[in-house]
């Protein structure tokens, strides 16, 4: 397979796994809040803690995806791979 073939792969992968993290994350704080607040919550309290919900899961989306892609670099050394992305700015 060529570079730009795994580069295409290695970014679909990448975009996949953030959006099933996203969508997971929104998913399990929804269930959280929705369990503590009961069967009948007040719905200005609902809404807050939705968006606080929703602001926390794409912070923690954003830190596990980066640690994650550090992880992936080194275990699979796509440097060699792909060396387009890994390569500094040229002054």
């Amino acid at each position: 397979m060529s570079k730009n073939g795994k580069m295409v792969l290695f970014f679909l992968a990448a975009t996949v796994f953030n959006i099933v993290l996203m969508v997971a994350l929104v998913v399990a704080f929804t269930v959280v809040i929705r369990l503590i607040l009961g069967p009948n919550p007040n719905t200005t309290l609902f809404t807050a803690l939705i968006f606080v919900g929703f602001v926390g899961a794409i912070v923690l989306t954003f830190l596990i995806y980066g640690k994650t892609m550090k992880w992936a670099t080194a275990r699979f050394k796509l440097e060699q791979h792909i060396p387009q992305l890994f390569k500094g700015r040229k002054k």
